[in-house]
């Protein structure tokens, strides 16, 4: 039986942060300071596994970096430092002034810069990002949903997993080939939206495992359970088209994670406000179910219940 993060984190860590608070028990992905206003993120990315080729850093560094950072804009913050970690195997000087030009353009993008780092040599290419960001209001966290709240969603799903199964040369599509693919290395971060979320958002997490696992993680963290309705659920016109073309059902795909949108709950009472914002935003926003009693994550589709297997609801590390 292969062992899982979660059980890692359960078992073996969570005695480790001998329950301060600032840990938040490891059941969110950041840190936060509430006397400094600080939260803290950190992620590696290892090739191969987030990325496939290391080869042309142009193909992997912007999703990488708006990777990192979007933990931090989920929670209604603003990154502003980063430090990097590499572990290097094989590479030449044209390699390294691509790497860095990426992240000069990512850094200038997003207004945040390098703070530090460590570099050492390695058999294979792995990339840590760690960021800090601040801010004045509490960050949104996890474990906020309410009962009978709704479920909200930013931007569209599985562009980025078309993207990567195009990249993998799992399927073959002549049409929007360079959306897709665009769609995975290049994520659109909800930035805009983001910095409105404290002003209704009970919970919030962005959806980088997959819709299902992300809102899984909510509804433990909430001790609540999920309803959401599949016919909700947004996607491009691009995949709409596509999937009827090569008869890909979306069902099947919808939760396979790296689209970076972020997932969050709001009281009812906040539906018109938060249309006005997406509208003032220019950032798509559906609402596509409510928080009920219970533990489960249930998504219907018509008059029948779609059952997932831990595997299907989204990646899971497995050791």
């Amino acid at each position: 039986m292969k062992i899982t993060e979660s059980t890692i984190i359960d078992k073996y860590l969570k005695s480790l942060t001998f329950d301060h608070k600032n840990s938040l028990n490891l059941e969110d992905d950041i840190y936060y300071d509430s006397k400094k206003k600080m939260i803290y993120s950190t992620d590696t990315y290892v090739e191969g596994v987030h990325f496939l080729n290391s080869s042309n850093p142009k193909t992997f560094i912007k999703k990488i970096f708006r990777s990192s950072i979007s933990d931090i804009y989920c929670k209604g913050f603003k990154p502003a430092t980063y430090f990097l970690s590499l572990s290097i195997n094989k590479i030449n000087l044209n390699w390294l002034k691509k790497f860095r030009n990426e992240l000069k353009s990512e850094s200038k993008k997003y207004k945040i810069y390098l703070g530090g780092g460590d570099t050492v040599k390695s058999n294979k290419l792995s990339i840590t990002i760690s960021v800090i960001g601040y801010s004045n209001k509490k960050p949104i966290l996890r474990n906020g949903a309410k009962l009978n709240n709704d479920i909200y969603v930013t931007g569209n799903l599985s562009d980025s997993y078309l993207g990567l199964m195009i990249k993998k040369k799992k399927i073959k599509i002549t049409q929007y080939k360079k959306y897709f693919v665009q769609a995975f290395e290049k994520p659109t971060l909800p930035i805009q939206f983001s910095s409105y979320l404290n002003k209704f958002a009970t919970s919030a997490i962005d959806v980088s495992d997959g819709l299902i696992k992300d809102l899984k993680s909510i509804c433990y963290s909430s001790k609540c359970g999920a309803k959401i309705n599949y016919f909700d659920l947004p996607f491009s016109n691009y995949i709409k088209f596509v999937s009827k073309k090569h008869n890909i059902k979306l069902e099947n795909i919808f939760s396979k994670g790296d689209d970076y949108s972020i997932l969050f709950t709001a009281d009812k009472k906040y539906r018109k406000l938060i249309s006005t914002i997406s509208r003032r935003t220019k950032t798509k926003v559906t609402r596509i179910g409510k928080i009920k009693a219970g533990k489960s994550a249930l998504l219907v589709k018509g008059d029948r219940i779609i059952n997932f297997s831990t595997a299907n609801s989204g990646y899971i590390h497995r050791f």
